[in-house]
């Protein structure tokens, strides 16, 4: 099954670090907005995928968006 993730684009090496480090494959593509991304994952199970994604979100959180990155207005 694959199953779609919307992210904000400066987390990308986030959730690319921690769905490589689990084995998955991912393709990326534009958000609904300038400033997201959706990542289509390839998966047996979304409750396997599940952990990966808190995981990553986790990180994201605790780590917060550069200060390089403005969100639009």
């Amino acid at each position: 099954m694959k199953i779609g993730i919307a992210i904000d684009r400066w987390k990308l090496a986030i959730f690319s670090k921690h769905l490589s480090a689990a084995g998955y494959e991912y393709k990326g593509t534009n958000g609904v907005t300038p400033d997201t991304l959706m990542l289509y994952v390839t998966t047996k199970s979304a409750a396997e995928l599940e952990p990966v994604v808190r995981a990553a979100n986790t990180e994201a959180a605790k780590e917060g968006a550069p200060a390089t990155w403005t969100k639009p207005h």
